[in-house]
């Protein structure tokens, strides 16, 4: 009994130490991210943020229109943790909030950005070789990496339109989806749109990939089966690789 009053009282003593260790913990904590949105800010040579919008918006040029914490990586190497950033797929900018409130834009470019929207990770990156309209600049949302990067390129447009004697603007946003891939044996390259095009895409592991295709009946149009598909070509290109070594 004696025993048992004394493991009682340790395993008492240690859950009120592990209580006082956590509450310290909650307390420093946004003095942590302060201090990450301060060192962030420098790095990123943040710049306040000034919109000159005009007119009635349908639609957004913005991934989310609220701001998301997210991990962001510039491209001196420098990842920042819990950033509320908003990205803006029409100009490619990020905009931040500082533990201020203030709206600042990262001036600095970045190559890869970590967040988790409605339930679901996202990752997007840059630094991938020119391709039609887009630059090393460009950020792309990654859809599989591996050997093989899948990428998601996604286009704004906008169009302006006034009513007839009416003082407002109304500027409606459209989004455009294109597919790429970056493979070692080929750089970036889009993916085909149609399926007689797939023949020769994949190379050495072309029968392979027919087989998977037939054998899961692969949608070649729809993005969770191309997803699906470049995760098992990722998995040819893994054993190859190991089987040569």
């Amino acid at each position: 009994m004696k025993n048992n009053s004394i493991f009682l009282t340790f395993l008492c003593l240690t859950f009120l130490q592990y209580n006082i260790l956590a509450q310290d913990f909650e307390r420093i904590d946004p003095l942590r991210h302060a201090k990450e949105n301060i060192h962030f800010l420098n790095d990123a040579n943040g710049k306040p943020f000034k919109s000159l919008r005009n007119y009635e918006e349908e639609g957004s040029p913005y991934f989310s229109v609220d701001y998301i914490k997210s991990n962001i990586q510039l491209v001196n190497g420098r990842t920042y943790y819990g950033i509320p950033i908003k990205f803006n797929q029409l100009t490619g900018e990020v905009l931040f909030k500082t533990s201020a409130g203030e709206e600042m834009l990262v001036a600095n470019p970045f190559q890869r950005i970590e967040l988790q929207y409605e339930g679901k990770n996202y990752v997007f990156r840059s630094g991938f070789p020119a391709i039609d309209k887009q630059n090393d600049l460009s950020v792309y949302q990654v859809l599989d990496s591996g050997t093989a990067v899948l990428l998601k390129y996604t286009t704004v447009q906008y169009q302006d339109k006034q009513a007839y004697n009416s003082p407002n603007i109304i500027r409606t946003y459209t989004k455009k989806e294109n597919q790429y891939a970056w493979i070692p044996s080929q750089g970036l390259v889009r993916i085909p749109k149609k399926e007689d095009e797939w023949a020769a895409f994949f190379g050495n592991q072309q029968t392979e990939m027919n087989s998977f295709i037939k054998q899961e009946n692969i949608k070649l149009r729809k993005e969770d089966d191309i997803i699906k598909l470049f995760q098992y070509y990722n998995r040819l290109l893994k054993q190859v690789s190991a089987n040569n070594n």
